[in-house]
């Protein structure tokens, strides 16, 4: 395999539904979870033992688990923020500045429940919605990674 695909899910609140028909519809080979509800992800990590998963946790969720993680896939880095601590509710110009001081290709976020698929200044903001349907249409989005190139979708 020369790709690699990665599902997207932020903001299921306690909804695993989606999460699961995205996981057996898409095949990912890594799934990276946006918090709201952290317990979710540990659900869809422990029902894909073999599928490696990346969590992070919101502003809803009280587990101890990281806010933030800098990863890297296929040659293309990744900033994986639940994105309350940037304010993304007022606008991505904090998240935006954040990705390019970290040097990161993709910044991953969720808290809006808005989804959105949307470069800035070098940086592809990428927020899959809310996978739990929650105040918005139910969404996940899916990026492919192969030799440093992307392509981000939202579904």
């Amino acid at each position: 395999m020369n790709y690699m695909k990665i599902l997207v899910c932020s903001d299921s609140h306690g909804r695993l539904g989606l999460m699961l028909d995205a996981m057996e519809k898409e095949r990912p080979q890594r799934v990276f979870f946006l918090g709201d509800c952290y317990r979710d992800g540990q659900a869809l990590a422990d029902a894909y033992p073999d599928v490696p998963m990346e969590l992070v946790k919101g502003n809803c969720d009280w587990d101890k688990a990281p806010e933030e993680l800098v990863v890297e896939a296929g040659g293309v880095k990744f900033l994986l923020t639940h994105g309350h601590r940037y304010y993304v509710k007022s606008g991505t110009d904090q998240l935006a500045r954040a990705a390019r001081e970290k040097g990161v290709d993709v910044a991953c976020f969720g808290h809006t429940h808005d989804a959105l698929n949307m470069p800035d200044r070098g940086v592809l903001l990428f927020n899959p919605g809310s996978a739990g349907g929650v105040h918005a249409r139910a969404g996940y989005g899916v990026i492919v990674v192969s030799g440093g190139i992307y392509r981000a979708d939202l579904r």
